[in-house]
């Protein structure tokens, strides 16, 4: 008889039962045990035995059981009893270790859902396999600390995730369920070459800083470029709300449907929106105002030169300090 299962220590011993969506295996072990475990004693004998329903791979896109008479072993030397073991046997969940290894692989990509029902093991059971894989997969894998640490938050199911990322090698270093400061602290406590982080680039978020400073306090903090140049849009665009009362109706409907046009940078404007800024910034001065501060704040940060960089940064502060928009961008 054929045996369709290729398995090195169980063989299939009737032809399979089976239906439109299953196969059921009757099988046993190869051969006895040699020795005993305890004392390699090799005079053993049969004690008992029990029925057990092993999992396997399918086959033809059937679900596969094996039916296994599994035997208790005595040793005539010590005394010791011990089940068969069975080394393609996964004994923690009555499968396959071929098997096993098959769902670590789908339940990266499929839903557990659809891998219980692909390979008719309680769903229950595969997310216990991805758990126990992930754990092990973590265990293995030491992600390298970086030198330049980036804290950030991504949005997923409407609530914010602490990120942790290696900017200097552009890739992930961790994800977290939220971005408590405690959660901070903890994730950056498990670093256990933490001292090598001189870096972290994160937003203004206090919790960050704190964090930080509470556990990295060798590290200098940067605050994320993208954070600083976006609260100069926000400044501006209060300026905007606030000047709704000096408007017609048309105009605040057009400054309002295309506000966008006041936020991006004027070099990146096309004919159309320079002309619709141009009249908007030369019916209001006030609004002008506000926009040429955005501009020159955007400018401190074209130059490569840290000290160039200081220079603007000082001549824009002082302009700004002296404006009417200086409530706004505080």
């Amino acid at each position: 008889m054929s045996d369709l299962l290729s398995l090195p220590d169980i063989k299939t011993i009737e032809p399979p039962q089976e239906n439109e969506t299953d196969m059921m295996f009757k099988v046993e072990a190869v051969g006895p045990p040699e020795r005993c475990p305890e004392c390699g004693f090799d005079k053993l004998y049969k004690h008992s035995s029990r029925n057990q329903l092993i999992m396997d791979l399918p086959i033809r896109l059937k679900r596969v059981g094996l039916h296994l008479n599994r035997r208790r072993y005595k040793c005539r030397e010590c005394g010791s009893t011990f089940w068969e073991r069975l080394i393609s046997v996964d004994e923690k969940r009555s499968m396959t270790e071929r098997l096993l290894k098959s769902i670590q692989e789908q339940s990266m990509s499929k839903t557990f859902v659809e891998v219980a029902e692909s390979v008719g093991v309680d769903e229950k059971t595969i997310r216990n396999v991805f758990k126990d894989y992930v754990a092990l997969k973590e265990r293995e894998y030491q992600f390298e600390t970086p030198k330049w640490l980036g804290i950030d938050e991504i949005h997923i199911i409407r609530r914010p995730r602490l990120v942790l990322t290696n900017i200097e090698r552009r890739t992930i270093y961790d994800i977290k369920p939220n971005r408590n400061k405690e959660t901070v602290i903890q994730r950056l406590s498990e670093i256990s070459d933490r001292t090598y982080i001189e870096y972290v680039t994160m937003d203004m978020w206090k919790p960050y800083k704190d964090a930080v400073n509470t556990i990295l306090p060798q590290a200098k903090v940067v605050v994320d470029k993208f954070h600083v140049v976006r609260m100069a849009n926000q400044a501006l665009d209060n300026v905007r709300k606030s000047l709704k009362a000096h408007m017609g109706q048309k105009e605040r409907r057009t400054i309002m449907r295309e506000r966008f046009i006041l936020l991006k940078r004027k070099h990146d404007l096309n004919e159309r929106e320079s002309f619709l800024l141009d009249t908007w910034l030369g019916n209001l001065p006030a609004l002008k105002e506000a926009y040429e501060l955005k501009e020159e704040f955007y400018w401190i940060w074209d130059t490569p030169d840290p000290d160039e960089g200081h220079l603007r940064y000082s001549q824009w502060r002082h302009r700004c300090m002296s404006s009417n928009s200086k409530d706004a961008y505080k």
